[in-house]
């Protein structure tokens, strides 16, 4: 064993050691967490050891036995249907690889190609063995956003069978009464994209990708579609044959082999008159694709509630504990720690179920500790979770996410995505005021963060959820000093090789947030009526209701 191996192996163990002495238990809540605790676990997750934590890898499996033992050890009991702390997910894995360049033809004999990863990313959009383009015609479809309580309409009742759409990302973000204004919904996420093309009968999408549309660069979108994917077992939704991504320069050249400009193609898209607009221009593409049968796991924990009726339903505190894996066609590293994303939240999982053991404190709920997996494959383990949950669905109360935690020092705000969908509002802002600190919404909502993580997940289902994510207002820092910080790491290391542990880390921010966390779950988790959403709201219809 290395002596870094020994060192994170002493760190682990040290995390893990009982807290059972009742003098230590006199400590509060807030003392119980705290820097040297977390770094331990998030070391220990983020290390190479784990190998970047990729689904059905090796580092899968160790990141699911060390969250199972820390639950073991701070006391909670299985959570699974089955009488075990493991929901097994069950995924298809598939590998995309372009057996060809993306051949662009136009008239007169015209045509350019498009190389893999510089200029395009794509993928088989199932789990089977090849995906194909034979010279099919590309429409251009704008924002491919069809939204009736919007007014909206890109499609116009154009048939798109058969077709390669290219497709702009984003919502249409101009005017505060479209659309919600620069806060970015669910026709914006990349995903809706897919989704609709497919409703539609497309034989493909391409998104056209922009650092200020993304809100990340162009190697994200390469490291995405560079590695295996996922989908769940027996998903039976519409797909097209193949999913992808162009770079704006790529689009711009497809636009004009057609004889369009970009600029003027999405000014076009601008306005509610717009319509499909064929560019006079065919794709071909080959993919082959490995595909193989995957069992990764949520690990699933609970707190038993202490009042007899309320015991019955469930708040679930969600992070996820998945990232990229290793990526053997990388120079140098290949391994993604995802340290910040989402070790950070794991350890912070971690710390807060061993401060409530610590304390004896139990809410009145029961609480639910859950890691789930493929949270970067499209929320997939959250999915399984929410859709197939181990108590019916109408007495899981809430959900609480966690997810990439503070780590440039403490902040006087704390930010609540999804403010002002559900009565948890009230909740936070009171717990935040017992701190002496500020509720902010998103602090970016033109990148449409609730449609993101696993919240979203129980949303889609009706479980009103929130994301407690770090704020922005650094103490003894200039105004705006933070955004600038997050949007450096961003664009630095986010889903890069780089994002990992790093002794310069200022975890003050972290541990603040989680000591509100713990105080919120115990606030929610004793609520006298479960939270709703807002009337009104996206998901209000959806809300399983309790049979009388």
């Amino acid at each position: 064993m290395t002596r870094r191996s020994q060192g994170l192996l002493r760190g682990a163990l040290l995390a893990a050691t009982p807290l059972c002495s009742t003098l230590h238990a006199q400590r509060p809540l807030e003392e119980w967490i705290d820097a040297a605790g977390l770094g331990a676990h998030l070391r220990f997750l983020s290390s190479d050891l784990l190998e970047g934590r990729g689904v059905g890898t090796r580092g899968d499996e160790l990141a699911q036995s060390y969250l199972e033992a820390q639950f073991r050890a701070a006391g909670l009991q299985p959570g699974a249907a089955d009488g075990s702390y493991r929901q097994i997910v069950p995924l298809v894995g598939h590998t995309s690889r372009s057996l060809t360049p993306l051949a662009i033809r136009g008239a007169n004999e015209s045509a350019l190609e498009l190389r893999w990863l510089e200029d395009f990313v794509a993928g088989v959009d199932a789990p089977v063995t090849a995906g194909t383009w034979k010279d099919a015609e590309i429409v251009f479809v704008g924002y491919g956003i069809e939204a009736p309580e919007q007014g909206w309409d890109d499609w116009k009742g154009v048939d798109v069978r058969g077709k390669v759409l290219l497709m702009l990302n984003d919502d249409p973000d101009w005017d505060p009464q479209l659309f919600a204004g620069k806060a970015r919904l669910y026709y914006g996420r990349w995903t809706y994209k897919y989704e609709i093309a497919a409703a539609k009968g497309a034989a493909g999408a391409l998104i056209v990708h922009t650092t200020p549309s993304a809100g990340y660069g162009w190697n994200v979108v390469q490291s995405s579609f560079a590695r295996e994917r996922f989908d769940l077992e027996g998903d039976a939704s519409p797909r097209t044959a193949i999913r992808g991504w162009v770079s704006e320069e790529a689009a711009s050249r497809i636009a004009e082999l057609g004889g369009a400009k970009l600029a003027e193609l999405v000014a076009a898209a601008r306005t509610k008159e717009f319509r499909p607009r064929p560019l006079g221009v065919t794709a071909a593409l080959e993919l082959t694709a490995e595909v193989r049968p995957i069992r990764s796991s949520n690990v699933c924990a609970i707190l038993p509630g202490s009042d007899p009726e309320l015991a019955n339903e469930w708040v679930v505190l969600s992070t996820h504990f998945d990232h990229l894996g290793r990526n053997p066609a990388l120079e140098g590293d290949q391994i993604h720690n995802g340290a910040v994303d989402n070790a950070s939240g794991c350890a912070g999982l971690i710390t807060v179920a061993r401060a409530l053991q610590a304390t004896g404190l139990r809410a009145k709920r029961t609480l639910c500790f859950l890691a789930v997996t493929a949270e970067e494959s499209g929320l997939l383990g959250s999915q399984h979770f929410a859709s197939s949950p181990p108590i019916p669905r109408e007495r899981i109360a809430a959900c609480l996410n966690i997810d990439s935690l503070a780590r440039f020092g403490a902040a006087k705000d704390v930010a609540v995505i999804g403010k002002g969908k559900t009565e948890l509002d009230a909740d936070v802002e009171a717990i935040a005021a017992s701190f002496g600190r500020t509720v902010v919404g998103d602090l970016e909502p033109d990148k449409g963060r609730f449609y993101r993580s696993d919240q979203f997940s129980f949303a889609r289902v009706g479980i009103p959820a929130i994301y407690l994510g770090p704020g922005l207002n650094l103490i003894g820092e200039p105004e705006g000093e933070g955004a600038r910080k997050v949007q450096r790491w961003t664009m630095q290391h986010y889903h890069q090789p780089s994002d990992e542990w790093s002794e310069s880390w200022d975890l003050s921010g972290a541990v603040a947030d989680l000591r509100l966390f713990a105080r919120l779950v115990l606030r929610v988790g004793d609520r006298a009526q479960a939270p709703q959403w807002v009337a009104g709201d996206e998901f209000e219809r959806l809300r399983p209701r309790r049979a009388k």
